[in-house]
């Protein structure tokens, strides 16, 4: 019995040594993965750029404007994941809870208050759609339709940001 816990003792290094270049291959590869769609959603956005420029005179050019600041956008968080995975390898940090300070219960309460408002804009904008009368009743749509979209994303990402707020405070050593 004591060779076999031997054994296995001896084996846990190097499975945990396996576990960790099979996750840094990963994030290698999801880095690889992600600078390629950056590189698409940056020729996307000239794309949507010259379509704003060519609808300029009518009000949905506003539509194409909006999804231009909102590929920026994806840019921009595009660019700052990859940075972070990269930093994260470098580092060898999984969590990114060094220095975590804040309360757990404070940072759940923001959540819940932001999930809240959220859902009050959803509500909000589907009341204003069905009361409207638009005259360009396409643009108006889809305008709130977006937003709705919007604050459901939003709503997501605070559940994401809950969970991992719940087990990187659970994870923390004490």
């Amino acid at each position: 019995r004591h060779s076999e816990s031997t054994i296995s003792s001896r084996n846990l290094p190097s499975a945990a040594r396996r576990k960790t270049v099979h996750a840094k291959k990963e994030r290698e590869l999801l880095v690889v993965g992600l600078e390629r769609l950056l590189r698409k959603e940056s020729k996307i956005v000239e794309e949507y750029r010259a379509l704003a420029e060519m609808l300029d005179s009518i009000p949905v050019s506003l539509l194409l404007d909006w999804v231009v600041i909102e590929e920026e956008a994806h840019h921009t968080i595009l660019i700052n994941i990859i940075h972070s995975l990269k930093q994260t390898a470098r580092k060898g940090s999984e969590t990114g809870a060094d220095g975590l300070e804040t309360e757990r219960e404070s940072m759940l309460c923001w959540v819940k208050r932001l999930r809240m408002k959220e859902q009050t804009v959803v509500a909000d904008c589907r009341s204003l759609k069905s009361q409207a009368c638009w005259e360009n009743g396409n643009v108006g749509d889809a305008f709130l339709d977006a937003l709705v979209m919007d604050s459901e994303k939003h709503q997501r990402f605070l559940l994401a940001v809950e969970k991992t707020v719940d087990n990187l405070i659970m994870s923390r050593p004490q």
